[in-house]
């Protein structure tokens, strides 16, 4: 009963209360949430633009060793190595991380309010078990394809080798593991571990294709490099997350994995068609050359993914956190996920522009056999981006069970594009593919909106502001289309040009509203410096020496908070009735010392009353959850519970946690006069 009625007290709270707040100058959890997401999605742009890059120079390398009909060859093996990867891992990678986590990357049709009783008891062994099962479920399909690697190779490119299917299958299967392995160290809120994994697949490939090419292997060394570098990158991602995994096997956990990964098969799937059997259909219509030409657009088209994709995918793992839940209760639901879709507009707005002010710059770096490719790349960037506009909509709305409506309609999507590539691709060629993304994306995008507008919550979206960005974007990516520099430098010149102006005139005609500048101020200093408007040493004065002592144990060298505790534990203010305490009575303690640190300190936002709050059972149960050792999957499962039980609030969970990765980033300077290191 305590966790239903916690709930409805959220459900409460976060419905908007007496309205939205106005964002202020300090900027409040709004500009801390705001600074979370500008550094996670700012990491991961940076990260994957690197990551682009050396793929777009791989590219280069391969198509200056190969004409467009070798090219079209090599996406149509790349497409059959994804499907590989993608079978691979159906419902396996979504159970997996389901279980470990709560949510996967691409868990958009969650609701914040679903009950967690299916999570695993020990998330190491979860994630143990769904790595082993998705590597013995690769080694099958592996070599199932390399048995029947001749039959597969005629149906897919004719007259060919077949052991570029082998290769294909290869890489296909080391990408299965490296798929589930990678995207968990994100959801672990590890952001530079991931980008430096996700950096380093590209560099092992280009390290392992260019020898290759060299020696003359054409394709068969581009593939095979794709099969070497990918293996490569695989074991550094199991490496790099070696201490949230138990290598085992639970046949009981891996049939809950796939039990619990079923329900978003038919998601994955369409969600892959339309991303990435693009080529696939257009190969049954058109040339190799042709083929190989719009493998390039598409390629260097991926532009468009760094900064919205990052965007969206930044809020995933923030979504876990009580930042986020504390957001949603100061601004109100509606008003804080309409500024969220907002700005990924603004995002996306500039995005396309720069891709398509860019697009013969990139061009001119390959050979002149790939010069068409140019006018396909905006158009391209626009179909790739569709399903991200699709799934950001749907993680900014909030209705009852919108999970169902958001899969039919992804599932809508796919034959809807599947049809419209088949109905235009005689006509207009290559652009049917793009052009039936956008037009199969549009309806159920507009559908899951209105739908959202009926329910609990409805999103109140800025619609001046997403107006003006995207009327200047198309203003001056026209304007730039009328100039024709003539070279490679003056191209890039004038296109950086347009894009700086695009920005300028944003910020000149209310695109970035005027109470939104000091939140976001808020932000770009809090990237500087993550934890403004805090002072750890002010904080850790108002501390006596046994309790520094104490909170330097606990925060510092990581000893459970039994042991950490006992210095605080000796004074009489902490001391329990009969003079003795118990873990939960340190756990207590902590929290206590912890409140004044945040409230002496200067923590946004808190209370007068914040460091005077007693409440003995609430606060052991905090301590737990701030000071639990383990993964992170099993601290974000306590945290939850923690907030839907009605147990703590998530501003009060927030703050703590805020100033606690504070005072581990804070230097010695602050700890000192604690009497010792203890």
């Amino acid at each position: 009963m305590s966790n239903g009625g916690g709930k409805r007290r959220r459900k409460q709270n976060r419905g908007g209360g007496a309205g939205p707040k106005r964002p202020d100058r300090a900027g409040g959890t709004g500009a801390a949430l705001g600074t979370q997401v500008l550094r996670y999605s700012g990491i991961h742009g940076v990260g994957m633009l690197l990551g682009n890059v050396v793929t777009f120079v791989s590219t280069i390398v391969i198509a200056n060793f190969s004409d467009p009909g070798e090219f079209g060859q090599l996406g149509l093996l790349m497409f059959y190595s994804g499907l590989l990867t993608i079978l691979f891992t159906l419902a396996s990678k979504q159970g997996t991380l389901k279980r470990t986590f709560g949510g996967d990357d691409e868990d958009d049709d969650d609701d914040d309010d679903d009950d967690d009783e299916e999570l695993a008891a020990s998330p190491k062994r979860s994630l143990g078990t769904g790595l082993v099962t998705i590597t013995l479920v690769s080694l099958v399909g592996t070599g199932l394809s390399i048995l029947f690697a001749e039959q597969i190779s005629h149906y897919l490119l004719g007259d060919a080798d077949p052991s570029l299917v082998m290769y294909a299958a290869l890489a296909g299967g080391t990408a299965a593991v490296y798929r589930v392995s990678s995207i968990a160290i994100w959801i672990e809120r590890r952001p530079y571990s991931y980008v430096a994994v996700e950096v380093a697949k590209p560099l092992f490939i280009l390290a392992a294709v260019v020898p290759l090419l060299i020696a003359g292997l054409s394709i068969k060394g581009a593939i095979a490099g794709q099969a070497i570098g990918t293996g490569l990158a695989m074991l550094m991602s199991l490496v790099v997350l070696r201490g949230s995994w138990t290598f085992c096997w639970d046949w009981r956990e891996a049939i809950a994995i796939y039990r619990k990964g079923a329900i978003r098969v038919p998601l994955v799937l369409s969600m892959w068609v339309v991303g990435y059997a693009d080529i696939f259909i257009l190969s049954r219509f058109v040339s190799h050359a042709d083929l190989g030409t719009y493998h390039l657009a598409s390629r260097m088209a991926f532009l468009v993914a760094v900064l919205p994709g990052g965007y969206r995918k930044a809020l995933r793992p923030l979504q876990k956190t009580p930042m986020f839940r504390a957001v949603e209760d100061e601004y109100g639901v509606g008003n804080a996920r309409g500024i969220q879709f907002g700005y990924f507009t603004f995002v996306l707005a500039g995005t396309m522009l720069m891709t398509t002010v860019m697009a013969t710059v990139m061009v001119r770096v390959a050979p002149d056999s790939y010069a068409s490719a140019a006018p396909l790349i905006p158009l391209v960037a626009g179909g790739l981006v569709a399903p991200t506009v699709y799934r950001m909509i749907n993680k900014s709305v909030k209705y009852a069970d919108k999970r169902v409506p958001f899969i039919i309609g992804a599932v809508v999507a796919m034959f809807a594009f599947v049809g419209l590539t088949l109905l235009l691709v005689e006509e207009i060629g290559v652009k049917a593919a793009p052009v039936g993304m956008m037009l199969a994306f549009a309806i159920p995008t507009v559908y899951v909106f209105f739908r959202s507008q009926r329910g609990r919550s409805p999103i109140v979206l800025p619609w001046r502001q997403m107006f003006i960005c995207v009327a200047l974007a198309v203003l001056v990516g026209v304007a730039h289309s009328m100039i024709d520099p003539g070279g490679i430098v003056a191209d890039l010149i004038v296109g950086a040009f347009a894009v700086l102006l695009w920005a300028f005139l944003c910020l000149m005609l209310g695109a970035v509203p005027q109470a939104h500048r000091g939140a976001l101020l808020a932000m770009f200093k809090g990237l500087r410096r993550p934890h403004h408007g805090f002072e750890a040493a002010t904080g850790l004065e108002a501390l006596r020496p046994r309790e520094r002592r104490s909170l330097r144990r606990a925060v510092l060298r990581g000893l459970p908070s039994g042991q950490a505790a006992k210095p605080a534990l000796q004074m009489q203010r902490y001391r329990g009735g009969n003079g003795d305490a118990g873990d939960g009575d340190a756990d207590a303690v902590l929290v206590e010392i912890l409140r004044r640190v945040a409230m002496e300190g200067g923590a946004p936002g808190v209370p007068a009353d914040y460091a005077s709050r007693d409440d003995h059972a609430r606060d052991s149960q905090i301590g737990a959850y701030l000071f639990a050792q383990g993964p992170i999957a099993a601290r974000d499962q306590m945290g939850k519970k923690l907030i839907n039980d009605g147990v703590a609030e998530p501003f009060d969970l927030h703050t703590l946690e805020h100033v606690l990765s504070s005072l581990r980033r804070a230097g010695s300077e602050a700890w000192s006069g604690d009497g010792g290191a203890g």
